[in-house]
């Protein structure tokens, strides 16, 4: 830590974290000065394993109201600067004293850090930010192949008044800008660990969408609360109530975001209104010709509408300017398989696994469309390479496909190898146990 009278407090709120929490705060070690963790009603070992990292804790009974949380929290915090996390998140050492270096000259007195969300594919987006590979020095993060960037204020002095606002997607800007005090840029990362964690997030989806919905009802014309609603409820897949946010959203401002005009044409593609889903798309790409997301959802209206050529170009186009963004590869193996064109849709899946070929849900499709026009032999092949590629995946089906294979051909050692790693992988699976005692009185 780099010697100075600047401390630095982490403000965190917590409910049922222990699986995620010591990772964090050993992340902040040597960073912070002090950890304040605010408990909102954990019923795991949540509370102890932040006493053992020597955390103040709190206490605030839950109230579907995350700023008053934060608030608490805040209000416990003693040092003169705050840097806000949530338990599946954290810091790496190499940020360390970038962050350390820039409280103690304070340019400024608040900072907007990259919050760096991880995925388990390339077909992943957070907002309009689709997942890139995962090329950074860090270690936190390293062993996730994609990730995407945004931006948000989590370090901050703390001063007396300072404040979250907002129920849910709660924020500190609002604090900042009502004081006109300005905000800088700072080259350090959050890693975000929440969108690996699959069921977790399907979990908190309703109660989310609750919350916003709530929120944007009670403060009609208040963008960001609309704004997050619509995110919810695109996120949820109640397409009706994100347009009718997008649209509202749309008559109180003069500059549409793109993440909003790209919800308004998602939504229009769900209720089957594809020249309305065109006409959003095509303002977008009107400002920003590559935008990753416009391009990939253009096809989908072109197909819709008829236009064949015009949809497998803009695909082609999409798959030249992002190659690894798997989302194209897999929309162009759709169309080219609803044309019976299978040959050209199995090279379109080839070409994306090329790029990603760890990619379990290119290759689960990959194998699917063989089995799906007849062709064993090659979906054996395809799915014992996935084995070999990514020996977790495919859930046990690629490894009974190909031990069943084995065991027909009269293959009874290959096929107990096969097993073997599969029930490595996957033990108890039932299939697999009992192609196993098959093989073994073969």
């Amino acid at each position: 830590m780099i010697p100075d009278m600047v401390t630095l407090s982490l403000a965190m709120i917590v409910k049922n974290e222990a699986a995620n929490l010591p990772r964090c705060l050993a992340s902040l070690r040597g960073l912070v000065d002090e950890m304040v963790v605010v408990d909102t009603g954990s019923t795991d070992d949540t509370v102890a394993i932040a006493e053992s990292y020597g955390a103040r804790l709190g206490h605030f009974t839950w109230c579907d109201d995350f700023a008053a949380a934060r608030n608490e929290c805040l209000g416990l915090c003693t040092g003169d600067w705050v840097v806000v996390l949530d338990a599946d998140e954290a810091i790496d050492t190499l940020d360390h004293a970038r962050i350390r270096q820039a409280i103690a000259r304070a340019p400024f007195l608040a900072f907007n850090l990259t919050i760096r969300n991880y995925y388990l594919d390339g077909g992943a987006a957070t907002f309009d930010h689709t997942a890139m590979r995962n090329s950074s020095s860090f270690s936190e993060g390293a062993s996730f192949s994609h990730c995407s960037d945004v931006s948000a204020l989590r370090l901050c002095r703390r001063y007396p008044d300072l404040r979250f606002e907002g129920r849910i997607h709660e924020m500190l800007t609002p604090y900042f800008e009502a004081k006109r005090v300005p905000v800088g840029r700072l080259e350090a990362v959050i890693h975000h660990y929440g969108k690996v964690d699959l069921a977790r997030e399907e979990a908190k989806k309703a109660y989310y969408l609750r919350l916003t919905e709530e929120e944007a009802t009670a403060h009609p014309g208040d963008t960001q609360r609309l704004f997050n609603f619509m995110s919810q409820a695109q996120v949820a897949g109640e397409w009706d109530k994100a347009l009718a946010a997008a649209e509202a959203y749309m008559q109180l401002v003069q500059v549409t975001p793109v993440a909003v005009l790209l919800t308004a044409a998602m939504a229009h593609q769900q209720g089957g209104r594809h020249d309305a889903a065109l006409d959003q798309l095509q303002a977008i790409l009107k400002k920003h010709p590559n935008h990753t997301l416009a391009l990939n959802q253009v096809p989908i209206s072109l197909a819709f509408l008829g236009r064949i050529d015009e949809s497998l170009a803009a695909l082609e186009k999409a798959i030249a300017l992002e190659p690894g963004f798997t989302t194209s590869y897999l929309t162009l193996a759709e169309i080219l398989g609803q044309l019976g064109r299978f040959d050209e849709a199995r090279d379109a899946l080839r070409r994306g696994i090329a790029f990603n070929p760890e990619e379990e849900r290119l290759r689960q499709i990959l194998v699917t469309l063989d089995i799906q026009h007849g062709r064993e032999a090659m979906a054996v092949s395809d799915a014992w390479e996935a084995i070999r590629a990514i020996p977790s995946g495919g859930r046990g089906h690629w490894h009974a496909l190909v031990a069943a294979y084995f065991l027909n051909d009269g293959k009874a050692a290959h096929a107990r190898s096969v097993l073997n790693l599969g029930l490595l992988a996957f033990p108890g699976h039932e299939r697999l146990q009992h192609l196993s005692d098959k093989a073994s009185e073969a």
